[in-house]
């Protein structure tokens, strides 16, 4: 059964969800999107983690599809997009439709993954089963939006030291026409990985080759020195080019 709903944040603005529920579900898998991004893929264009969904719950799987404010059908603006924002909306969803804390796994691409670090990070009493990262944006200021590498990073590079993101509060990523907000550096000032080293067996990084928006030597670094499996496709940072060998990447490990 697949349904949709809408539930309201701190702020007001509503979130909007989608599930897709089997009978007898063994385990909830909990999506978290990009920056950017939505419960659908790159933009609301995309279906491709909707096809994902359909696939996990003919698994029996009950797989939770949500959009964070500022983002696809939610509420909000997209310069107020923080960290703590995130974090909250990610605590709504998973209050509602978790069924059982001990049966929960987590798929997050990019800007997901440190979502999911801070979440499981305030809620020490939530185990994973298992946990699937999609190009991991796990060094948000170094690896991406303060990397003048980046084709996300370099404009906010350039409003951060020219001081034009302090003065306005927020500068326009040309690349995707997000605007970018200043709390949202200073939240990722003081963020770190190292809580999910608690789960490194239980987590699996499937990344791409030829990925601009992110520089991966971090991610790289991160998954030696923990002991996570990573696996690399031909791809760019969305995995999209390789997006069906992913996927079934992806259902192996939720099945094994």
């Amino acid at each position: 059964m697949i349904e949709n709903k809408c539930l309201l944040n701190k702020y007001n603005e509503k979130i909007f969800v989608e599930t897709y529920t089997p009978d007898n579900a063994i385990q909830t898998i909990f999506f978290c999107h990009g920056i950017t991004g939505c419960r659908k893929g790159r933009t609301m264009d995309d279906s491709y983690f909707q096809e994902l969904a359909k696939k996990l719950m003919n698994k029996k799987y009950k797989v939770v599809l949500f959009d964070f404010s500022g983002h696809g059908e939610s509420e909000g603006n997209d310069y107020d997009v923080t960290l703590s924002k995130s974090v909250s909306e990610l605590d709504l969803v998973f209050d509602s439709e978790v069924l059982d804390k001990n049966k929960v796994s987590f798929l997050v691409f990019s800007y997901g993954a440190a979502v999911l670090c801070k979440f499981l990070e305030n809620n020490i009493d939530i185990n994973p089963n298992k946990i699937i990262m999609y190009s991991p944006c796990l060094y948000p200021l170094e690896s991406c939006f303060l990397n003048k590498n980046s084709i996300f990073g370099k404009d906010i590079v350039e409003g951060y030291d020219s001081g034009l993101l302090e003065k306005n509060g927020f500068v326009v990523v040309g690349a995707k026409n997000f605007k970018f907000g200043i709390e949202m550096i200073n939240e990722c000032k003081s963020f770190s990985p190292k809580y999910l080293k608690v789960f490194s067996n239980k987590i699996l990084v499937l990344s791409g080759k030829n990925d601009v928006i992110l520089n991966t030597k971090y991610n790289d670094d991160f998954c030696k020195r923990n002991g996570i499996k990573e696996i690399y496709f031909d791809a760019s940072h969305s995995l999209f080019e390789k997006i069906e060998d992913v996927f079934k990447c992806t259902i192996d490990y939720f099945l094994e």
